[in-house]
């Protein structure tokens, strides 16, 4: 009986933990929530999350509470906006003022064995900030190292420290958990 519970308890505790590593497809975006996704968020992970409403637009903004609010430094926050007039979320970045300063933000990223590539970002539209932040989002489960240019054209990282990763990273299931893409 005992082996039963112990096998029981090790399948319910497999179950209720997502794979971290799972990448998603940048190109698949998708705004549209479900009755299930919303409670889920509500009801499970909301406490997660500062929340900030916008009464005129039917607008709530969450931004995750262990989120990095320096601004000597690169810090690139997302937040989730869920349109509830339309059942809608939507994914914003949200760079800081260090990163601001660019016209065109840019990470630049780097694997283990020295292949790199740019993410280019410009605001806009809800696609571009989805396309962006599934991108970086990507590049963290693939433990790439990132970084930007600061003013003097030095490399500098970004989304360096595992708390900053962790913020982006929740964020981002967050989110595809709101949308089903997860």
């Amino acid at each position: 009986m005992e082996k039963i519970l112990y096998i029981l308890l090790v399948i319910g505790l497999i179950a209720c933990n997502p794979d971290k590593k799972r990448k998603v497809n940048d190109a698949e975006a998708k705004f549209t929530t479900s009755d299930a996704s919303e409670l889920f968020f509500k009801n499970v992970r909301q406490g997660y999350y500062d929340k900030e409403t916008m009464e005129e637009a039917k607008l709530d903004i969450y931004r995750i509470k262990e989120r990095s609010q320096a601004e000597e430094q690169p810090v690139l926050n997302l937040a989730i906006v869920i349109n509830w007039r339309y059942d809608e979320a939507y994914v914003l970045t949200e760079p800081n003022t260090y990163l601001q300063q660019q016209d065109t933000l840019k990470i630049y990223w780097q694997d283990s064995v020295q292949q790199t590539g740019i993410y280019e970002y410009l605001p806009g539209n809800k696609e571009r900030h989805y396309q962006f932040a599934s991108q970086v989002y990507n590049s963290i489960q693939d433990a790439h190292q990132l970084s930007t240019k600061n003013a003097q054209g030095e490399r500098v990282p970004v989304l360096a420290t595992r708390d900053e990763r962790e913020a982006f990273r929740k964020t981002m299931m967050d989110y595809y958990r709101l949308v089903d893409l997860y």
